[in-house]
């Protein structure tokens, strides 16, 4: 009878004494074979992810684990999840605050790592030694630190590199254009009530968009060419409907749904572009017309 007790412990869901007696097998078996190590990882992670209030030892333990391979960053992160999951427990806490110091060390020592070798690429290039440059450029195209382009142009391209490193190299996938247009999108206040992809030239403005107010002014301004009076009114008061639903989400949105109505208003009354459609301004707030009319000098 004490030998069945003592076994129903060491199994999943046996409480706290039996979950740390599977963890401690584990931890023992990631220090055997590569196929023991992979399923106790596996199994370790099964129960960070999981909801059971003892989580957080598990975090504890993987995150132990991964900095014992060297692993940094899986480090960090799971010692960020056992403090996640008992902020208050000091053992979880220092591990999280030591494995982050480690992660940033390590970045900035990959990074004065890179810019060394690129100040010795061009070191090297400018004093004509090819083969000390070709060393150099070819670490930082193995780490992914030096671009296809920044080889082809500028000193690079006029030291006599080896042709075969420039094929290695990879193309820089980042454009500062695309990057650019990114973050307005991105920093935009009225993007939560306005789809704002494809005013900034990176992706087309004929795209169906999933925004009901957008979608329902592009359509307006289709009706345009036909001079469809029914149909622009019909997705004019889609638009009112779709922004007065968003209004109600908070005070920042109901201020923007607000402005886009007036602006709406503002160009069916006054812009020559909209004359055929000048009647349908009626069919949004009255208001604006009275702050319209104000608004004239």
């Amino acid at each position: 009878m004490g030998t069945l007790d003592c076994t129903s412990v060491s199994v999943p869901g046996g409480g706290r004494f039996g979950s740390e007696l599977i963890q401690e097998q584990a931890i023992l078996d990631f220090y055997g074979s590569e196929e023991e190590r992979n399923s106790s990882l596996q199994l370790l992670k099964s129960t960070c992810r999981s909801l059971r209030k003892d989580r957080g030892l598990a975090c504890y333990n993987l995150s132990v684990l991964y900095d014992s391979l060297g692993d940094s960053a899986s480090a960090w992160e799971y010692a960020s999840k056992a403090k996640s999951s008992d902020p208050k427990d000091p053992l979880y806490g220092e591990l999280a605050f030591s494995a982050s110091l480690k992660l940033e060390a390590g970045k900035a020592s990959l990074a004065d790592s890179e810019e060394a070798l690129y100040r010795e690429a061009l070191d090297s290039c400018k004093k004509g030694k090819k083969e000390e440059a070709n060393a150099s450029v070819s670490k930082l195209i193995d780490l992914g630190s030096i671009s296809k382009e920044s080889l082809s142009k500028g000193i690079f391209s006029e030291c006599g590199l080896d042709p075969s490193l420039l094929t290695r190299a990879k193309s820089n996938s980042i454009k500062p254009s695309v990057e650019y247009y990114k973050s307005l999108e991105k920093d935009h206040s009225y993007k939560k009530v306005w789809d704002l992809s494809g005013e900034f030239g990176r992706t087309p403005k004929d795209l169906v968009s999933s925004n009901k107010a957008t979608q329902s002014w592009k359509e307006l301004k289709k009706a345009l060419g036909t001079r469809d009076q029914v149909s622009a009114k019909r997705h004019l008061l889609s638009f009112k409907e779709s922004l007065d639903s968003m209004a109600k989400e908070n005070a920042q949105s109901s201020l923007l749904a607000s402005n886009l109505k007036k602006a709406a208003f503002l160009l069916l009354s006054e812009d020559s572009n909209y004359s055929a459609f000048k009647e349908l301004a009626k069919e949004l707030d009255a208001g604006y017309s009275r702050s319209a009319q104000l608004a004239k000098p």
